[in-house]
């Protein structure tokens, strides 16, 4: 469950079939990635694990609040609201 690591300020843009690993705080609106593990295993990421951020499982931004925080995710056909420093706990995949 646990995929550590430091992201850096790496943004999730995928060009020419190329994939790229950020965190799903970093994720464009509308854009689907695939949950990849997490930055730490902690507490907090074991809950966003039990409310369906599993590794595998889609997610897409839906929208962001007016100060950027917090985020609407779409994750398993439910909108999930998580706060940026909760989102970028999640490290995602996009293609």
């Amino acid at each position: 469950m646990t995929h550590a690591g430091h992201l850096g300020k790496r943004q999730c843009v995928a060009a020419g079939g190329e994939t790229r690993t950020c965190s799903l705080a970093e994720l464009g609106c509308a854009c689907p990635a695939k949950i990849i593990g997490f930055t730490s295993d902690d507490q907090i990421s074991k809950r966003l694990f039990d409310l369906g951020f599993a590794p595998g499982q889609l997610a897409a931004l839906i929208r962001k609040a007016p100060m950027r925080d917090p985020l609407v995710f779409n994750i398993g056909g439910a909108q999930i609201v998580l706060r940026k420093r909760e989102a970028s706990r999640i490290l995602v995949e996009q293609q």
